[in-house]
């Protein structure tokens, strides 16, 4: 219901600039319900930490209301022209700050409306949160400066007045610019839509085997042998599609595949690499294997998420190791001094970053040599690092996660609205292999072209496997691949010289009611 977001935020718009009595707790509230809502997905694996991030992200709709206030009745500027700076900034700090949690952001509800998202490419997804918080604030301005409503709302501070001809130039400001603004948004996007011819690339296997979390978290070794025979059936079904690359989601793999068995004396790590190296002869394919890399440093051992690459002739190749580990999920921060936060983590072993940004070379049967990256997991969401890859060379990206911590809950369909952004970005393919769902592939202007569903046209908590190919954009990178987050840190610098105005009272371009300068 993506096109609701054009006029949800007008209440809390309105309620920011004419509302007295408890600002901050209301909306702090309104965050408080906003995320508490949204990460009810979290509750399967920790209520701790689903309490604790709604409650911090909550203090990003304080701290809007806060300084967008303060601004507004400081300076006399419109909402229109504050209000998508300080909603782009804050959702851009957001994004990085503190490890970073880039969900939930309010461009994000436009992922199937193709002709609004294409100026990703240029600003990121920041450049759509601005444009819906700009058509916001404008209806907010405009019901705001009704005569009529004055009676209604405690506005008499709001009294927006740009140049001596105030009441023209507010109305320009306030009707004009986000309507200009859109459409020439809209023109863009159609415009690339139209001149956007997909070139077919490497035919792809997503394998998604739908094992449940708790089978596979406390798994014993008749259930990690059950799980790898699962696994290599629904593979042997792609032998007659002539596939240049086979895909197992993320940790799928229940044996180590990159330390000699006779370390650890484990019989499932002897079948999983025997079982890679038969797969990959059998098929004729390279394969790309999500499963834990062990390192030994003297007696410490050292655990990584990771990507393991295989040739067509069954030959390990390379290896990508996750580098954005998720808090509390993979790794605790401050262990050492707060040993109590071990707690908190669902794996009993803590993960390591990897320190590379691999990239593999794929030999197609069509296309020569392409060269792909892979992300881990919520890497997909974490515009920076996506962009990083396209910006080394990648010509397609593959994401492999399990999402089955979450079972059959909203976090699924977040994760793949999430990732058409990244597509969209970087102008690259992305093909998603999910434990248990979504496997999707997204082509580079964001169309989700492919889907893997049952006969009840189902998506998640299914198995199966989805071969399609990646498409190849046919033109060089983006200006957001060149440039990477320019829009949204300049809409921070922006932010952050307008409350300076605000505090020192520098009243630019503003005039009293009398049109004379204060």
């Amino acid at each position: 219901m993506g096109y609701l977001v054009w006029i949800a935020l007008v209440p809390l718009f309105i309620f920011i600039v004419s509302g007295e009595k408890y600002l901050c707790l209301n909306t702090l509230l309104i965050g408080v319900i906003f995320f508490f809502v949204q990460l009810s997905w979290m509750r399967h694996v920790t209520y701790i930490a689903w309490v604790l991030l709604s409650l911090y992200c909550s203090v990003y709709f304080l701290l809007f209301a806060v300084c967008a206030r303060y601004v507004v009745l400081k300076l006399k500027w419109p909402l229109t022209l504050t209000a998508p700076c300080l909603w782009a900034a804050l959702e851009f700090i957001r994004s990085f700050f503190l490890s970073g949690f880039p969900w939930f952001f309010i461009g994000h509800t436009q992922y199937q409306w193709l002709p609004v998202i294409q100026i990703s490419d240029i600003t990121g997804v920041y450049g759509i949160s601005f444009i819906i918080v700009m058509v916001n604030a404008g209806i907010a301005d405009l019901i705001l400066s009704c005569p009529g409503l004055k009676t209604i709302f405690t506005i008499e501070r709001y009294r927006p007045c740009l140049f001596p001809n105030r009441k023209l130039v507010f109305t320009g400001v306030v009707c004009i610019l986000p309507i200009v603004t859109l459409i020439a948004t809209l023109f863009y996007g159609f415009y690339r839509l139209k001149h956007y011819v997909p070139i077919d690339g490497p035919k792809v296997c997503l394998v998604q085997g739908n094992i449940p979390q708790d089978l596979k978290f406390e798994s014993t070794e008749a259930d990690q042998v059950a799980i790898l025979k699962k696994y290599f059936d629904l593979s042997k079904s792609a032998k007659d599609k002539s596939i240049d690359l086979l895909v197992w989601p993320e940790t799928m793999m229940p044996g180590i595949l990159n330390i000699n068995p006779d370390l650890t004396g484990r019989k499932i790590d002897i079948l999983s690499q025997l079982t890679a190296v038969q797969l990959a002869q059998d098929l004729g394919a390279n394969l790309l294997i999500g499963g834990i890399a062990l390192t030994l440093n003297g007696e410490q051992q050292i655990y990584f998420n990771s990507a393991y690459y295989y040739n067509r002739l069954g030959s390990f190749v390379d290896r990508y190791d996750k580098i954005h580990l998720v808090p509390f999920g993979e790794f605790t921060p401050l262990k050492d001094y707060f040993p109590f936060l071990a707690g908190l983590v669902p794996y009993e072993i803590g993960l390591t970053h990897g320190k590379n940004r691999t990239l593999f070379s794929l030999d197609t049967a069509a296309n020569g040599r392409i060269t792909f990256g892979v992300s881990i997991c919520y890497e997909d969401t974490v515009p920076s690092l996506m962009r990083r890859f396209r910006k080394d060379g990648a010509e397609f990206m593959l994401n492999i996660t399990n999402d089955g911590w979450f079972c059959n809950s909203a976090e699924l369909d977040q994760h793949l609205a999430i990732m058409v952004f990244r597509a969209v970005e970087n102008r690259i393919s992305l093909a998603r292999a999910a434990n248990t769902g979504i496997s999707a592939f997204v082509a580079p202007n964001g169309t989700i072209y492919d889907m893997l569903v049952d006969a009840q046209g189902k998506s998640r908590e299914i198995s199966g496997t989805l071969t399609n190919h990646a498409r190849l954009a046919n033109k060089g990178i983006s200006i957001y691949t060149r440039c990477g987050d320019w829009f949204g840190i300049l809409c921070a610098v922006v932010s952050g010289a307008i409350l300076l105005a605000a505090v020192f009272n520098i009243r630019l371009f503003s005039m009293d009611r009398q049109g004379k300068h204060p």
